[in-house]
This record gives C-alpha cells, structure tokens and sequence, in this order.
C-alpha cells in the first residue's frame, strides 16, 4: 500500500460563507465530534453549543476548501482540519485570560499590603 501526500493549499476565509457545506451528512457529523470534542477536553473554555457555532462558522467560511478534503482525504482530515482550526481561535485566547487577574483577587492584594 503506498501513500500520496497531496499539497492541498489552504485558502483564507472569504466574505461569502456557503452554509450550504453543513447539509452534508459527513461534514454535519465531523462539526459535532469536533464540538463535543474541544467541549469535553477545553470546557472550561468553550461550552458545546459555542463549539459547536465556531465549528459551524469555520466550515462554513471555507466551504470549497471542506469540501475539497473531504473528497480527497475524506472526513477524517476534516475533522483534524476543524479541531486544528478551532483551537487556533480560542486556546490564544484561553492563554490570555488565564493571565489576567480578577478584580477581587487584585483589591484583596492592594488590601492586604496596605496594613
């Protein structure tokens, strides 16, 4: 069995989005196991539902390129392509959050070195 690696070049988001992408059953399939799965691994970060709407958007942004994996590579691809794609949104800004400090937190602080 050989494998042939194809360079497969992908495109920016455009200004049109094909929501028409999500009617098919394997890319509506993959978005939801995407979803569930950044919700099960980051759900301190994103919930299902807001996965699962970023996930969407993605796809749906870059139809022509989803439907391109999945004909080529088929629906696993697409799947890691999604994954990829949304920890990139959300795990930058996870990481910047985590650095901020709450307004309590911060007020105990300037209290506690006052006395």
């Amino acid at each position: 069995m050989t494998m042939e690696l194809t360079d497969i070049r992908q495109p920016q988001a455009s200004a049109e989005v094909d929501w028409t992408v999500l009617t098919d059953p394997q890319v509506e399939g993959v978005v939801r196991a995407v979803a569930r799965g950044f919700s099960r691994d980051y759900g301190l970060t994103l919930e299902y539902d807001d996965a699962y709407q970023e996930t969407v958007l993605i796809a749906a942004e870059r139809a022509p390129y989803v439907r391109q994996l999945l004909a080529d590579a088929g629906p696993g691809l697409v799947h890691r392509w999604l994954s990829q794609r949304l920890r990139d949104r959300w795990l930058t800004e996870a990481k910047h959050r985590s650095t901020h400090v709450s307004y309590e937190a911060t007020r105990r602080a300037a209290e506690g070195s006052d006395r």
